[in-house]
């Protein structure tokens, strides 16, 4: 069938700009009317049932994913906190003052919030608007890029590359860690891989030199993030792909000199990008040193072999998804940290090699590019499982990254070998025998099996079908989908593809209007008023509802997750320095009552917990008012006011001398 002349690639198999363009301007319109709506996927809902009876009339549909709480009950509690304050470049609620956009990238009004465009919405439009703004914004780039890519290498499949871009951004690891940090990264890899076969292929210098601004411009906005386990995985699937096309291309007769012209935009994009990124870094010297010398990330290694099997099994069990929305996990590790990717790439490994061998046996060009991504994801199975080559893994950077965030650049490299797979393929003269097919598609089934029969005798039935009822439809589906996309059935493969996708990803986080925030409460309200009659310094005491109630008010406190802890802060709390490994930390500060001076302990590594008296030398120092939703040792206390909510009420006391 003869296809419409807009499918029709250029003379230099690239897509047509009205059809490159098409889709994000679908995502563009969609995009607007959502953040008009104020429609999100924010777990902020979370605290409703603390304070309200009743549903939740804001929510849509789905339910607040209380495992991520570093969105609703840090990121947007801050956030709240920074709007309060006026989005300064340092928030006041910590004594002493923390850093607001390193690590935990929140909107200030300094000029790097451009190079954060997620954040944008928090400048110009309320906190409802804004939050609607950064959900979608993030995502929806995800699907511009991934589309972008596709629609590179498949030009005469826009469908399919419609429904891909929706898969992959619908895999369950994006849903359960929806967040900048991962998000970013990977539409930069996508970004970059499609500006790298713009730049070999187009004979057009204005067309390399602008997806050179595009690169150096989402340079800076992954770097931004900071957070490198997210990070160093998606840069080395870029390098490797990168490598391989270059070498496809020189073995194609293409000069180097040519290519270095071609491919230049590329890397003076990334210099670019990367010196915008050291000049923010350098202005936050002091945030950075800090952040370096903590006991905990400080600077964290992670050896190789450190994630094991169960770590490599987890990651292959994307069959068994619907376990990580009810019961919170799979496999020993909460939702987040256990969700994966369906990789189906991974599977088609079979029909990679049939590509390379069939390629050296009839005379034509190898697909390097094909080779390379083997390559990485090799090299990322190996420090998952093999230990031994730690000097090697440091010099990839792979020591920056975890066996459970690995799986960021493994996923990106299964889609990106689906993808050129399915090109290679329709280049084809005819599909390959049907075994290979079988093989990629058995050894699937095998693996899903296995875990379900090892699920099966050790945590028993009701973590099994329990967990994930459906999954042997979600096995079956991926299993048709691996064998179609190897026998050239592309569309009812990505359609298979895009089903599973949907089961294991759509439902993950709420629909919800707005933002749940806590200063329209009450309790906050009282806050505000009596710290601008009589200004002090606050604690909040209790469960997670008291501190987020505080810090959303914008109130100076002891309260909150910390990046660099602050000198100030702490010479106040441990003046000897005697619980430095405690609290010199990443991580959340939290009080619990217990008689005398402020002892501080770790119950998690990430987590500050410190003892509390109000007739302690500290608290009568430096602390003037208590919020607090459970019972409070008599003392050096006088009730101010109280709130009833449906648990315990929220109590604010003032603090008296002895």
């Amino acid at each position: 069938m003869r296809l419409p002349t807009f499918l029709l690639p250029t003379d230099q198999a690239l897509p047509r700009l009205r059809l490159l363009f098409a889709f994000p301007a679908l995502l563009l319109v969609i995009g607007i009317v959502l953040v008009t709506l104020e429609i999100n996927g924010s777990s902020s809902g979370a605290f409703y049932d603390e304070i309200h009876e009743g549903s939740d009339p804001s929510l849509i549909s789905g339910h607040p994913q209380e495992v991520r709480s570093d969105e609703w009950n840090v990121g947007t509690v801050w956030t709240i906190a920074q709007l309060q304050q006026g989005l300064p470049e340092r928030t006041a609620t910590i004594p002493g003052g923390m850093d607001a956009a390193l690590p935990y990238d929140l909107p200030t009004r300094e000029w790097s919030v451009a190079f954060r465009p997620h954040l944008l919405g928090y400048v110009f439009l309320d906190v409802a608007t804004g939050t609607a703004w950064r959900w979608w914004s993030m995502g929806f780039a995800l699907m511009a890029a991934a589309y972008g890519f596709v629609l590179t290498i498949l030009p005469r499949r826009p469908v399919v590359a419609v429904a891909l871009s929706i898969a992959f951004f619908l895999s369950p690891f994006f849903q359960w860690w929806y967040q900048s940090s991962t998000l970013w990264p990977v539409t930069w890899a996508l970004v970059v891989l499609t500006g790298i076969v713009w730049s070999v292929r187009s004979p057009s210098c204005w067309a390399r030199w602008l997806w050179g601004a595009l690169i150096a411009y989402l340079t800076a906005v992954m770097a931004m993030g900071i957070y490198l386990p997210f990070i160093v995985p998606v840069v080395l699937v870029v390098l490797f792909f990168g490598v391989g096309v270059v070498i496809e291309r020189r073995r194609a007769g293409q000069p180097f000199a040519d290519l270095a012209v071609r491919v230049l935009p590329v890397f003076v994009a990334g210099a670019v990008g990367a010196a915008v990124t050291a000049l923010w870094l350098w202005g936050r010297r002091d945030t950075v040193a800090a952040f370096l010398g903590t006991v905990y990330p400080g600077e964290r290694r992670t050896p190789t072999g450190d994630g094991g099997l169960l770590s490599f099994t987890r990651a292959l069990g994307s069959s068994f998804s619907d376990s990580l929305k009810t019961i919170d996990g799979f496999l020993g590790l909460n939702s987040s940290e256990a969700s994966t990717f369906v990789f189906v790439g991974v599977f088609l490994l079979p029909m990679v090699a049939w590509v390379v061998w069939k390629g050296r046996h009839d005379g034509t060009p190898v697909r390097w590019s094909l080779i390379a991504l083997v390559a990485v994801m090799m090299v990322f199975a190996a420090y998952v499982l093999v230990p031994g080559w730690d000097t090697l893994a440091k010099l990839l950077l792979l020591d920056q990254t975890t066996a459970e965030r690995v799986k960021i650049g493994e996923g990106l490299a299964s889609f990106v070998i689906v993808v050129v797979l399915i090109g290679v393929l329709d280049d084809a003269p005819r599909a390959a025998g049907r075994r290979w097919a079988w093989i990629g598609t058995g050894l699937f089934v095998l693996v899903q099996l296995a875990i379900a029969g090892a699920t099966l005798l050790v945590l028993g039935p009701d973590k099994l079908w329990g967990g994930a009822p459906f999954w042997p439809v979600i096995a079956a589906l991926t299993a048709v989908s691996i064998f179609l996309f190897a026998r050239r059935r592309v569309v009812i493969a990505t359609s298979a593809l895009l089903l599973v996708s949907l089961a294991g990803g759509l439902t993950v986080n709420p629909l919800y209007i707005g933002v749940l925030d806590l200063r329209e409460t009450p309790a906050s309200r009282a806050i505000v008023e009596l710290d601008a009659s009589r200004p002090g310094t606050w604690i909040g005491l209790g469960d997670q509802l008291a501190p987020a109630t505080v810090i959303e008010s914008g109130v100076e406190a002891y309260n909150g997750t910390q990046g660099a802890p602050s000198s100030v802060m702490w010479r106040q709390i441990d003046p000897s320095d005697s619980h430095e490994a405690q609290w010199n930390r990443i991580g959340g500060l939290r009080w619990a009552q217990a008689p005398g001076e402020p002892t501080v302990s770790n119950p998690a590594p990430d987590q500050i917990l410190v003892t509390f008296d109000a007739c302690s030398r500290f608290v009568q120092g430096h602390v003037d008012y208590v919020l607090s939703n459970e019972s409070m040792t008599p003392g050096c206390l006088t009730r101010v006011s109280s709130f009833e909510t449906p648990e315990a009420p929220l109590v604010i006391y003032r603090i008296v001398a002895p």
